[in-house]
């Protein structure tokens, strides 16, 4: 061990638990963290890293018992929360050293708050604070120019006589540390040595083997087999991210209890793991990850659903490269329907029961194998349909259908002009417009008018300035509505090839929330001149106001495909771990119809 001058253990004053382990306290009263300084060989680490503005206090207990300039070999994490991180940026800055966390925690090392991690206190009171609050009022720790992958099987940086022990549940990725030669263990948030959970726990603040704060728990039947894990190293000492050490005999009995508390009170079922794909950042379909996840327990309010199949769409793509009205957080699950089984239901769910099949209105997060739905659209759906048509009704068809019968308000007969006539939204679009028995307009690519020819549709080419003249010469007096998917300059161009009192519905994502904006204020301006064209705008999200007319829009449109009325095109079904293939196929520009991921195809 490395020699050092001996201090008294008083006050944020480092205090040996352990030998070669020192426990120093971060922060004030029961909101108080421990970090940890182990030493090994010639050498020392620090396991978390308190509260913000700790560093003081941590440089400080080190150089007390290393000497003045001492640094770590590296500084490793239990977990990605501020009462353990909040130091750790400007440690290692100092230091010149690594931070390693698990690669489950990746995602928060960003600081910022992403719904497919957050736990209760995040959800009832972080996320409305912050809705609330001027944006940078509560500061993010931002650590991804200082984080590093540790990998659990190639062992601890730094301590090479301990093991990193998973211990998921807390956060995604959490880990304990464990040395095996004196049966010590570290164990974060995963097991406290103080209750938080009770309010007697919470006022007296005595030594007791606790689960981890539920309230801020990530995934709680996962946290409570990560106990029953723990407590099967049978630890001589345990030390947590708060309360005191204990130590033998009363850790492993008081472990023990706990894991047998949790077991017996956990809802049936094991947490297993499952796969999705994530895009990891901005860029091109090689940002598309497959990823690992604790499969959870659904939470009161939620359904879990096992994914047949999602839909493999545009906005799907465009969202991929961070153009949409609603940029997402990175990195983030792609996704916008899917169809699947509900297998689980949480608390308090009484529309859908396990076992029943339904498509969901997603937005985000479909490209997986499960799924979890509380607030979002879902709908009941008949077992003989085939899923790869479900997807493509739930998202394209739905949006034609409220394109033509609730925006434009299409009757019988009408002449309509419809861009990217051949691709998702195109056919569906000519599909539907057939049983009104509209005339049909369609622009696409020279390649793809073969298949509007067959389908009836007067063929048009792609480029915006050669469709107008050419629909100007066949209907002179304009046609009634223009359904736009394209945007950019196919908006004056509808404009041009509209009647006096025909409308241009506007469906594409603009790009971004200035685009988005720039179209309202043109929409309202060309809407205020009387008896004129008239621009209206589509978005799926609409739901969020009314879901009433995509409910009804739905039970309207799968009648339609059990009575085979209509027949969504498939070009392609991808398995449901290769969208990034699905991807390269979309944007080749040859597709005709609808993609789809499916689960289980080859």
């Amino acid at each position: 061990m490395i020699r050092r001058k001996e201090v008294q253990p008083t006050g944020a004053h480092p205090i040996a638990v352990a030998e070669g382990v020192h426990q120093v306290r971060t922060g004030m009263g029961r909101m108080s963290s421990h970090v940890y300084l182990v030493e090994s060989g010639p050498g020392w680490v620090l396991v978390d890293a308190g509260w913000p503005g700790a560093e003081r206090v941590i440089t400080a207990a080190a150089e007390s018992l290393f000497g003045t300039g001492a640094r770590p070999a590296a500084i490793v994490l239990t977990h990605i929360h501020p009462d353990h991180t909040g130091a750790a940026p400007g440690l290692a800055r100092k230091w010149d050293v690594p931070v390693y966390v698990h690669p489950d925690e990746l995602p928060l090392a960003r600081g910022v708050l992403l719904d497919e991690y957050a736990n209760p206190l995040d959800r009832w009171v972080l996320r409305p604070l912050m809705m609330l609050l001027p944006k940078g009022t509560l500061p993010a720790t931002d650590m991804t120019g200082v984080v590093r992958i540790l990998e659990p099987g190639a062992g601890v940086p730094g301590l090479p006589d301990w093991r990193c022990v998973p211990t998921p549940g807390h956060t995604p990725g959490h880990i304990a540390l464990f040395r095996e030669s004196d049966r010590v263990l570290l164990t974060g948030d995963a097991v406290l040595a103080t209750d938080v959970n009770s309010v007697r726990g919470l006022l007296t603040g005595g030594s007791r083997v606790s689960g981890p704060p539920w309230i801020a728990t990530w995934d709680r039947p996962t946290a409570e087999a990560s106990i029953a894990a723990l407590a099967r190293l049978r630890p001589r000492l345990l030390a947590s991210g708060h309360g005191p050490a204990v130590s033998a005999p009363q850790a492993a009995r008081q472990l023990e209890e706990l894991a047998a508390r949790v077991t017996a009170a956990r809802r049936p079922g094991l947490p297993i793991d499952y796969q999705g794909v994530a895009a990891v950042r901005v860029g091109g379909p090689e940002v598309l990850e497959v990823i690992r996840r604790r499969l959870r327990a659904p939470r009161r309010g939620e359904a879990r659903v096992r994914v047949e199949a999602c839909s493999v769409s545009a906005v799907d793509v465009q969202a991929r490269k961070g153009l949409s009205t609603y940029p997402p957080r990175f990195p983030f699950v792609p996704g916008y329907a899917v169809v699947g089984v509900v297998d689980a239901v949480g608390a308090g769910v009484t529309a859908v029961a396990a076992g029943d099949r339904v498509v969901v209105m997603t937005e985000k997060g479909g490209y997986a194998e499960y799924i979890f739905v509380s607030s979002h659209p879902m709908m009941g759906v008949s077992a003989g349909l085939d899923a790869g048509e479900v997807v493509a009704v739930g998202l394209n068809y739905l949006v034609a259908h409220q394109t033509l019968s609730r925006v434009a308000r299409i009757r019988r007969g009408q002449a309509i002009l419809v861009t990217g006539a051949a691709g998702g939204i195109g056919t569906a679009l000519i599909q539907l417009g057939q049983l009104l028995q509209l005339r049909i307009y369609g622009a696409d690519l020279p390649s793809k008018h073969p298949w509007l020819v067959d389908h009836g549709v007067v063929p048009l080419g792609a480029r915006a300035e050669d469709a107008v003249k050419a629909l100007q010469r066949m209907e002179p007096d304009g046609v009634d509505a223009v359904l736009d998917g394209r945007g950019g300059d196919w908006v004056r161009a509808g404009l041009a090839v509209l009647r006096p009192g025909g409308v241009l519905v506007e469906y594409a994502n603009p790009g971004s929330p200035a685009s988005t904006f720039k179209l309202m204020v043109r929409a309202i301006k060309q809407n205020l001149v009387p008896k004129g064209k008239r621009i209206r705008l589509y978005g799926t999200t609409s739901w969020r106001l009314d879901r009433k007319p995509l409910m009804d829009a739905w039970a309207t449109l799968y009648e339609l495909l059990e009575a085979r009325k209509i027949a969504p095109v498939i070009a392609g079904r991808f398995p449901l771990l290769d969208a990034r293939q699905a991807h390269l196929r979309l944007e080749d520009g040859d597709v005709v119809g609808n993609l789809a991921l499916v689960a289980g195809s080859p």
